[in-house]
């Protein structure tokens, strides 16, 4: 796969920032400055997509040897919003467990992430105390069940997106992203970014709409029902009503996911010209050494290595090697 699509932007940007995590990983799969899982999470499905099978599979020993708790569970100590997305962990090593062959591992991080499943609704609960659910949340784990076969709860997922997009009072004025036993439309005004993408302010969780929109495309991809194709391009078309930045900021990455694999199977070129401008939001936000920061900093020579970004450059760097892989137009 690289050697196809080295040439394009995607994979160049991808390939700094793959330089910037391997210049950090020790030989026991740690990453120096990683200390809590925030540095692992999304380092191996990174690793992978971007063909560091070797570097994968140390991180993946170092997640089963130092973080793996009994019952599939994580050791999220030191991580602030662990208790508030409680199986999104789970789910990104999941995916990268059974792309690994890591079967184990996979069986016991996807029982774990199971135990969230809400029955009545279809989705995931998000937190700890399972008073609710959220799109970034249900999608991950639906792709989680999905990577390690349990289709069932894939398709209830979608199922649970379809609902929350159907109760949805306006599209136009933005999204409302919480259901708890109905769509969350009331929560204190200091917490309303986690509730509702409001489409009149920048600098939102632009995020909900590209991840709904890869799960349903995988959903789609495997069930082969055009429905859930369309429902996923119902939230990318949606983007286009929210404020300017939408496609250049951190948040914005999981829509250019979304939308390569949803032009992968709809061949839509409105759908490509997303990718592509996230591409260009991604790779203007990058460090001059390969990384990025979480604030979204423009022209960084460089970064600090942390937890939290070697969390946001392993996201990146996955997300521009699946948008790499976007068959021409």
């Amino acid at each position: 796969m690289a050697e196809t699509y080295s040439h394009t932007k995607q994979w160049k940007a991808a390939d700094k920032a793959a330089g910037w995590l391997l210049n950090l990983l020790e030989e026991d799969g740690s990453f120096r400055g990683g200390a809590d899982l925030r540095a692992y999470y999304k380092t191996p499905a990174a690793l992978l997509a971007h063909g560091h099978v070797n570097e994968a599979h140390r991180v993946l020993d170092y997640v089963e040897s130092r973080l793996l708790l009994a019952g599939g569970d994580l050791n999220g100590e030191g991580v602030p919003w662990f208790t508030m997305y409680r199986t999104y962990p789970h789910s990104w090593l999941c995916c990268a467990a059974v792309t690994a062959g890591r079967f184990a591992l996979a069986r016991q991080l996807a029982t774990f992430v199971s135990t969230y499943h809400n029955g009545q609704s279809g989705g995931f609960y998000a937190d700890e105390a399972r008073s609710g659910e959220e799109i970034m949340t249900t999608a991950m784990a639906g792709l989680a069940s999905l990577y390690s076969g349990n289709q069932d709860l894939a398709l209830a997922a979608a199922h649970w997106l379809d609902h929350l997009w159907t109760a949805q009072p306006n599209i136009r004025l933005g999204l409302y992203t919480a259901w708890r036993d109905g769509l969350v439309r009331r929560y204190p005004e200091a917490e309303a970014a986690s509730y509702f993408v409001d489409a009149a302010k920048k600098r939102q969780y632009y995020f909900q709409y590209g991840i709904a929109a890869a799960l349903l495309s995988a959903v789609a991809g495997v069930t082969g029902d055009q429905h859930w194709l369309r429902l996923g391009r119902d939230f990318l078309e949606a983007t286009q009503y929210l404020a300017a930045d939408r496609y250049q900021t951190p948040q914005s990455g999981k829509v250019g996911w979304g939308a390569a694999w949803t032009y992968r199977l709809s061949r839509n070129s409105e759908d490509r010209k997303l990718v592509d401008a996230v591409t260009a939001g991604l790779t203007a936000l990058q460090n001059d050494d390969g990384s990025w920061l979480a604030t979204g900093v423009y022209g960084g020579a460089g970064a600090e290595a942390d937890s939290v970004t070697i969390d946001v450059t392993s996201e990146f760097l996955a997300l521009l090697s699946y948008m790499a892989q976007v068959p021409p137009q």
